[in-house]
């Protein structure tokens, strides 16, 4: 009969490291980690925030605005002027601003306008000779009739509900219109 027997090995390992040779410790660089780890997450913060300003910065100025004192709506930008002015006058004021006098385009426009405003104002629709009323992006106006009580009452204003036409040397305040840009 055969005889197994078990052997048992115990190993120590001491806790002091070996001595190395001054050769080996040389080509060791330092550990410096300890010492990078706050300033790398420092930079990196600083980036971070940095890239998030600028991100939200780009966003920000790459929507379409109203300019300061104009309102936006479905895409355009309004004026309300609180001078008075004669018809070609406020047109030009409104040219000086990259706008034109108001274009009601649809029953959304008239609408708000209908709403929004107590008096009357200038817009851009005017009594062309031989041709009817036209707007002033070159549009016939195709809607219902303007009140009128003389032949050179030849330029249209916005009352409460409905278009009033008058001499164009009246003096109003006006509506301006542009695209929001």
């Amino acid at each position: 009969e055969e005889n197994e027997e078990i052997i048992y090995t115990s190993v120590r390992f001491s806790q002091t490291p070996l001595p190395r040779t001054s050769a080996a410790r040389e080509k060791r660089a330092p550990c410096l980690w300890p010492e990078v780890v706050p300033g790398l997450a420092i930079g990196f913060g600083i980036l971070s925030i940095s890239l998030a300003i600028a991100l939200i910065w780009k966003i920000s100025n790459s929507q379409p605005r109203c300019p300061e004192q104009w309102v936006a709506y479905r895409g355009s930008c309004y004026s309300f002027s609180r001078q008075k002015k004669d018809w070609r006058s406020s047109r030009l004021s409104c040219g000086t601003q990259g706008a034109h006098l108001l274009v009601i385009s649809d029953t959304w426009e008239m609408e708000l306008f209908k709403s929004i405003q107590p008096e009357c104002f200038w817009i851009g629709l005017r009594n062309s000779t031989g041709s009817g009323w036209i707007w002033e992006d070159g549009s016939i106006f195709d809607g219902t009739n303007i009140l009128s009580n003389s032949p050179v009452q030849r330029c249209a204003v916005l009352m409460k509900d409905h278009f009033q036409a008058s001499s164009c040397e009246f003096a109003a305040p006006w509506i301006c219109e542009k695209s929001l840009r």
